[in-house]
């Protein structure tokens, strides 16, 4: 069969002369030439399909399969970006650690220059109660926000490990919950009850830090309060520190309950 990518000229010589005369050395090698040219041609189209038909090398997935939510939640509860780092999303975890940077260096400002802030603000009738009360709505979106990087490290390794269903190792899981409470709800699969006990655990340290860094007790002192509302506010912090001591102990015992409970189900 005549290939189709042979390619044949008629030139006058060969209307000519006779045909015997035209079947000389020239035509066989010119022949030849276009028939190997078809079949360089046969041969790289036959190795463009061989090349498209590979599959391509499978990317390993971010987050370090299943086990990946807990690495990166744990990373990011502790340093900012570092689970999206572990999760190779580089961009968005370049920006949580300059978060991190600018929010540290700004509470560090505040804490060296308040005097001269509180000289300024009353330049403009603005209270020293009134910059503490900005302050603390500032630093109630900074718990927020540190929640939000934990959650995101934790549904990004996910999408890309498969759903996580927890280490079931209970020790872990209430050493992990005893040092932060929340983080063994983490280690256990349960993001949702994780952040409720974060929550409430940045949210007393937070109060915490308020009571003994901060000018608040000199602030309450100043100010013109009745008794019955000190008596009030005291009563407030003793509950919140009940209440700080209570959750610790139930996010612990919850974390090893339900470690505990996942490996008997998995025996």
């Amino acid at each position: 069969m005549i290939n189709q990518d042979e390619v044949f000229v008629i030139t006058e010589d060969d209307i000519l002369r006779p045909a015997d005369k035209g079947k000389g050395k020239a035509g066989p090698q010119r022949n030849m030439l276009l028939l190997t040219k078809g079949a360089k041609g046969e041969k790289a189209g036959g190795a463009e399909e061989t090349v498209s038909d590979k599959p391509a090398p499978s990317r390993p997935p971010r987050g370090g399969g299943r086990g990946g939510a807990a690495a990166a939640s744990s990373l990011s509860l502790f340093v900012w970006g570092l689970g999206q780092f572990y999760n190779r999303d580089a961009r968005l975890a370049t920006l949580f650690v300059l978060c991190e940077i600018l929010i540290l260096a700004f509470h560090y400002f505040l804490y060296m220059t308040w005097a001269q802030i509180r000289s300024f603000a009353h330049l403009f009738f603005v209270s020293e109660w009134e910059l503490m009360l900005y302050a603390s709505s500032i630093d109630f979106c900074v718990i927020l926000f540190v929640i939000y990087n934990v959650a995101q490290a934790y549904r990004a390794a996910e999408g890309e490990g498969g759903k996580f269903s927890g280490l079931r190792r209970p020790i872990l899981s209430g050493l992990a919950s005893f040092v932060v409470p929340g983080w063994g709800q983490l280690l256990n699969g349960q993001l949702g009850k994780g952040v409720v006990f974060l929550f409430f655990f940045l949210l007393q340290i937070y109060l915490l830090a308020l009571y003994l860094l901060s000018p608040f007790y000199r602030i309450i002192a100043v100010l013109d309060i009745e008794q019955l509302v000190l008596n009030k506010a005291r009563i407030a912090g003793m509950s919140i520190l009940f209440a700080t001591a209570l959750s610790w102990l139930l996010s612990t015992y919850d974390a090893v309950l339900v470690a505990r409970h996942a490996r008997r189900q998995r025996a």
